[in-house]
């Protein structure tokens, strides 16, 4: 299964996460965006939360558009509890006090004026989030093969030792 992350933005920032997306794409990993996926008669607090905890990271553009939005700011808070790598994108001019519970935390400035670095930084962490869920998938793969042959040698011995009591 690929990896995948949840984008916390506003609406009106939904191109750079269009843009980002693609660039996940690209190493593989699988974006969620709450509005490409209409779900009518949901409870959208409830879809969001439950995306949240189904990812390997969370990744928010803190803007001017979302700095102060307190549906953020809550996205945010899922993340954290439910102990998800937050990977920031920060617009300059974005104050310490305005990143809340992100304060201290490394962020990937991400600069409307030029995107590049911000881009580059972002696929950087995105690549890195691949390689993580690749490594569990193949610890996870060594672990079912490990299981699987400990029951053979058990079925096995079982066998030869109820041909011998026949």
């Amino acid at each position: 299964m690929a990896a995948s992350i949840f984008f916390s933005h506003s609406s009106r920032d939904r191109p750079w996460c269009e843009l980002l997306a693609a660039e996940a794409l690209k190493v593989g990993v699988v974006t969620y965006l709450a509005e490409h996926d209409p779900q009518p008669g949901t409870l959208l607090a409830e879809k969001v939360k439950r995306n949240i905890v189904a990812c390997d990271a969370f990744v928010v553009l803190l803007t001017h558009n979302t700095a102060n939005s307190s549906y953020v700011h809550q996205e945010i808070g899922c993340a954290l509890t439910a102990k998800k790598l937050v990977i920031p994108l920060v617009q300059p001019g974005i104050g310490s006090g305005q990143l809340a519970m992100l304060a201290g935390v490394e962020y990937i400035e991400f600069d409307f004026e030029n995107p590049h670095a911000g881009v580059e930084g972002f696929a950087a962490a995105i690549r890195r989030v691949a390689e993580k869920q690749r490594k569990q998938q193949d610890v996870e793969a060594l672990i079912a093969i490990a299981l699987c042959m400990a029951l053979l040698v058990v079925l096995l011995s079982d066998g030869g030792g109820a041909a011998a009591a026949a």
